[in-house]
């Protein structure tokens, strides 16, 4: 029997009602309540398997399981413990069919792959060992493709052998202890649990061995984890709860950076500002973002402004974080703990100004100095910079505005510092930028208006430490390019341009502009605008804006977009929020739901061609969009983005720089209202068409930036992670010197390039994806590195690859892992071809807009001719 069970290499034990979908695709075995709702087919799909978890001693009162009992007459009594339980009697014949008709048989029904069979916390006797016996012959002949695993702690060993494919040891070193605590498993009973793991061991079979650790404690898990495999079983460490809360080994990466900001308005006397306004938004967020940190941003309102629990990566003071007394001294004495617990933290300012408070977070925090202005300076100048983490091809300065008497612990790493000199001759020193054991500095409160000065993503990527080093979601680049997307806002449609005969932009957008050009393009449109329901138009220009709009979204390369009903000033949820209206306008709703599925509802029904759709929400430019508003766009599955201003996109980006963000080329129609707008824009389209980039849509990138947020990373070791998301963020990074992708072991990742340092890897879009490297240089595998379009693969083998690409122009594709000038023999829609591959092993080739290929790689013609 144990030679039927899979090689399952993790488990998840979950006995929760509602266990999360992502963590099911994260684990090959997870041992879950069978009366828990989920999907199996999407478990099935990636390969895993699902058990339920059978509690043959007890049933709840008024469950189905109760009245099957009931109708059965099977003997029970209450548990002493919970009275809504009961225990069954293992001794009345009618037990076995109980748990056959009540547990397994709609277990068996929902398409779970195997039982565990346990008396929970009931004491197994010999006459129950017995039963459970009979009881698993009778669940293998009744199900003999089931796998059947026993509970460890029923003392069933040997005599199982013919029966299980392997056991579950639950608690085997640690157990629930008061108030739901940790405590240890008693001595004698760890020891009856090894010796029998040792002993079903010899006879082949496996063992699963579940422990409890405390969720804010990695180090305990982790020697939990290693305890546990040490004795040979596959691991799984949680808290007592068994709700499924993954404590290791396979480790979940927190990318979370918490910001405190703002302050406390009873404190200061009026509302902090927002988030978006914050020091760290504004010139942090895009290079955290691009390392794979997700912002939490926590205003510091009331005396309870400090979180809970510690599930995030690193912790950031913004410098607009204003605090009372009383808080001060709560941050300061908060400080330890961050250490304790290795969370970075990152001081943009210098947030205490009460002295008891100032001096205790000072101790705390190994700073010299007094960490407050040294006023009147007279002369300042740089004494000292670490020229790897500065901006290059930068003049460094000593900036005296914001110059703080403060000194970097001994040990640090010093970045920036400064020297003054103040106008009575007295000295100070500023170590405006360093580096430390508990985290770091970044003191510079001109860096928005003189930009800054340091190189802030090296800067940042050595604040969060090496622990950091992980797959992390980039939306900057797909299948090796660079991401590309464009969008037109729906500003100036229907305004008259000034060229001869006054047509409208709209038209002057589709006939100039969109109908030479290839690449994908998202036009929003406004629908009071569009059917002449705003102040001034006439209701004869409806038809014609009409037939523009129509006219557009019928183009190939277009896709459609909604700027709202009216582009209302304000976004309030329950308010009337549209924009004022002309007296033709028939609506009787003038709230979110109209302004926004309202808008795409009428786009749909008298604008779309038949196979197009409404897939995207363009804010209008004069309001930014409230979280309701966001929110009301994720319940119709919907995704979004600010329109923003037109961009220059040759003006603020370099092709071949390193990749902060993708290439966007935002405008609106009244960009083309006169003949150097439209040349303009030409200009700029063209040259994003000459360059070799990823081009996608502008709704397809807002999915790959959702998806990046809420993609979830496993570490199973140094170089083996599970990346979890729903496929949108097809793309991840990591330092090159990390290593290479060894194909031959990944699941759902089909190729890698190395660009400016970064290891890009691409990924087939899977709910999971398995990502396994190697610092030796892997064995020859087919992988691709870079294509200017989607690729789906249909096969990919270390020798043969089969794939498919739909796009609006040629494609070019480039593939790896071949033999050094070997040859490629492929099929392109049918017909063959051949072409070679370059000293490294690379092949280049463009194949048609849509085209299906099976290629083959073969050694080099005079090899060939050898063989």
């Amino acid at each position: 029997m144990a030679a039927d069970l899979p090689a399952y290499r993790s488990l998840l034990v979950d006995q929760s009602a509602r266990p999360d979908a992502r963590s099911l695709a994260a684990f090959d075995l997870s041992i879950l309540n069978p009366q828990a709702e989920f999907e199996m087919e999407p478990v099935h799909a990636l390969g895993n398997h699902c058990f339920a978890l059978l509690d043959i001693a007890h049933f709840r009162t008024g469950s189905q399981a109760a009245m099957l009992g009931a109708r059965r007459q099977v003997s029970s009594k209450p548990a002493a413990s919970d009275a809504t339980t009961r225990i069954i009697d293992h001794a009345d014949p009618q037990w076995a069919s109980w748990v056959i008709e009540a547990l397994a048989d709609p277990a068996a029904k929902k398409g779970f792959d195997g039982f565990v069979l346990s008396l929970g916390s009931e004491a197994s006797t010999p006459a129950a060992r017995v039963a459970v016996l009979t009881l698993a012959a009778s669940l293998r002949q009744r199900y003999p493709d089931k796998h059947l695993l026993l509970d460890l702690r029923l003392g069933l060993g040997n005599e199982a052998a013919s029966i299980a494919s392997g056991f579950l040891a639950l608690g085997v070193y640690t157990r629930e202890g008061r108030d739901g605590a940790v405590d240890w498993t008693p001595l004698a009973e760890t020891q009856r649990l090894t010796r029998l793991i040792r002993t079903v061991q010899m006879q082949g079979m496996r063992v699963m061995a579940v422990d409890f650790a405390p969720a804010d404690d990695r180090s305990a898990c982790r020697e939990a984890a290693q305890r546990l495999s040490s004795l040979g079983a596959l691991p799984f460490i949680t808290t007592p709860a068994l709700d499924g809360t993954n404590l290791g080994p396979l480790e979940e990466v927190s990318r979370r950076v918490l910001v405190l900001h703002g302050w406390d308005e009873k404190h200061v006397g009026e509302k902090a500002p927002p988030a978006a306004a914050t020091a760290t938004a504004r010139l942090m967020r895009q290079s955290l973002e691009w390392l794979g940190c997700e912002l939490e941003f926590r205003n510091a309102g009331g005396a309870e402004f400090l979180p809970q629990d510690y599930s995030f990566a690193a912790v950031i003071l913004d410098s607009c974080l204003v605090l009372s007394a009383a808080q001060q001294q709560a941050l300061a004495e908060w400080l330890p703990s961050l250490r304790a617990k290795k969370i970075p933290l990152l001081l943009t300012g210098m947030p205490w100004t009460d002295g008891a408070s100032r001096q205790l977070a000072m101790q705390h925090l190994s700073l010299g100095g007094r960490a407050q202005p040294a006023p009147h300076l007279a002369k300042t100048n740089v004494v000292a910079m670490d020229s790897t983490l500065l901006r290059v091809n930068t003049r460094i300065t000593s900036r005296s505005i914001g110059f703080l008497d403060l000194q970097a612990p001994s040990d640090a790493r010093i970045v920036l510092a400064l020297h003054g000199r103040d106008a009575t001759g007295a000295e100070h020193h500023f170590d405006q930028a360093f580096l430390a054991s508990w985290g770091g500095a970044w003191i510079d409160p001109v860096a928005e208006a003189a930009t800054s000065q340091l190189d802030l993503p090296a800067f940042l990527a050595q604040w969060l430490g090496s622990e950091h080093t992980l797959p992390v979601p980039d939306t900057t680049t797909r299948e090796g390019r660079r991401v590309f997307y464009s969008h037109i806002d729906s500003a100036g449609f229907s305004t008259p341009s000034t060229l001869p005969g006054f047509p409208l932009c709209s038209e002057i957008m589709r006939d100039r502009i969109l109908s030479r050009c290839a690449l994908p393009v998202t036009v929003s449109v406004c629908e009071a605008d569009v059917r002449a329901w705003f102040p001034g138009q006439d209701l004869e220009e409806a038809t014609r804006l009409e037939h523009v709009a129509r006219s557009l979204f019928e183009m190939p390369q277009v896709q459609a977009a909604s700027a709202s009903f009216s582009r209302p000033s304000m976004w309030t949820a329950g308010s009337d929020i549209t924009s004022k209206l002309n007296d033709r306008a028939q609506t009787t709703r003038h709230d979110i739901a109209r302004e926004i599925a309202g808008s795409m509802s009428y786009i749909h029904r008298r604008l779309l061609p038949v196979g197009k759709a409404v897939d995207l929400m363009l804010w209008p430019a004069n309001a930014a969009p409230t979280a309701e508003a966001l929110n009301y766009c994720r319940a119709l599955n919907v995704e979004s983005l600010p329109a923003e201003s037109s961009t220059d996109p040759m003006a603020t980006a370099s092709f071949h720089a390193m990749r902060l963000e993708p290439l966007a080329l935002r405008c609106s129609f009244s960009d083309v209202r006169t003949e150097a707008g439209i040349a303009s824009l030409m200009k700029k389209f063209d040259t994003c068409a000459r360059e070799p980039l990823h081009a996608i849509t502008a709704a397809a990138y807002a999915a790959s930036v959702r998806d990046a947020r809420h993609t979830r990373i496993l570490r199973a070791s140094a170089d083996h992670w599970i990346i979890l998301n729903a496929g949108d963020c097809r793309t991840f990074r990591l330092p090159a010197a990390i290593g290479l992708p060894d194909m031959a072991r990944c699941q759902g990742v089909t190729g890698y390039i190395v660009h400016q340092g970064h290891l890009y890897i691409h990924t087939m879009g899977k709910a999971r994806t398995e990502l396994v490297l190697s610092k030796d240089r892997p064995a020859q595998h087919i992988h691709l590195a870079e294509c200017s379009s989607t690729v789906e693969f249909l096969e990919l083998t270390s020798r043969r690859a089969t794939f498919q690409v739909c796009d609006l122009r040629p494609v070019e594709v480039v593939l790896g892992g071949f033999e050094p000038r070997g040859q490629c023999a492929y099929l392109e829609n049918g017909r063959p071809y051949t072409t070679h591959a370059d000293a490294s092993g690379v092949v280049r080739f463009e194949i048609a807009c849509r085209s299906t290929v099976s290629l083959q790689s073969l050694p080099p013609a005079a090899h060939a001719a050898m063989r």
